[in-house]
């Protein structure tokens, strides 16, 4: 069995719907993509419980974790709906050969973060030079599987280029100006595109391990 993870239901729910032979618990979907059982996890924005998520990759047990959902561009050559891969939150051996694999645009570090960050929070870590893009679970989710001796593949795809921020609306500021409504009636439908997109990416990405 694989464990995909999100964050957020709405990030996985395009991929939740293609499963065949679906069962939905409290805590987990269980079903089967391309003929691979398959049991998905929601984590929670920041990771809030990893007891909790510990407790579940604990008693199923799987073969592989894949840690997915969105991720904000540091590097200014990313695209949005650009397919990458955590070279520090992916298991070694996984990295060194899906690297090659077509299916991801790019590969590199991951920093995570505590919060949404904007144009000019993603300038700061692009000082780094190594950083590639941020999101707000994948190292901790890492460290579990780490612990529990379960290889671990971070995927995720950009929803944000360098220079964009999130929609205030969608991370609790509200709307402060009539422009914000445009922008995140924007947003929804680019995420709504992507999740199409990131759900294919991660069938392609299960068929292969």
């Amino acid at each position: 069995m694989i464990l995909v993870t999100f964050a957020l239901r709405q990030e996985g729910a395009v991929f939740e719907a293609r499963l065949k032979n679906k069962k939905i618990g409290n805590d987990l979907t269980m079903g089967l993509v391309r003929g691979k059982p398959v049991a998905i996890y929601w984590l929670g924005v920041g990771f809030a419980d990893p007891d909790r998520f510990k407790f579940a990759a604990a008693t199923l047990k799987p073969e592989l974790i894949v840690n997915s959902g969105f991720a904000g561009a540091v590097n200014p050559s990313l695209q949005l709906g650009n397919f990458l891969l955590a070279e520090n939150a992916t298991s070694p051996t996984f990295y060194v050969r899906l690297r090659k694999s077509p299916l991801f645009d790019d590969g590199g570090k991951f920093r995570e973060v505590d919060h949404v960050i904007d144009p000019a929070g993603k300038a700061r870590l692009l000082e780094e030079r190594s950083v590639i893009a941020a999101d707000m679970e994948s190292n901790r989710v890492a460290s579990v599987c780490q612990e529990l001796g379960i290889p671990f593949v971070t995927a995720r795809m950009v929803s944000d280029r360098f220079d964009e921020a999130i929609p205030g609306i969608f991370i609790g500021k509200g709307i402060q100006h009539p422009r914000d409504i445009v922008d995140a009636v924007r947003f929804a439908g680019r995420m709504l595109r992507l999740r199409k997109t990131l759900a294919l990416k991660l069938e392609e990405l299960i068929e292969q391990t």
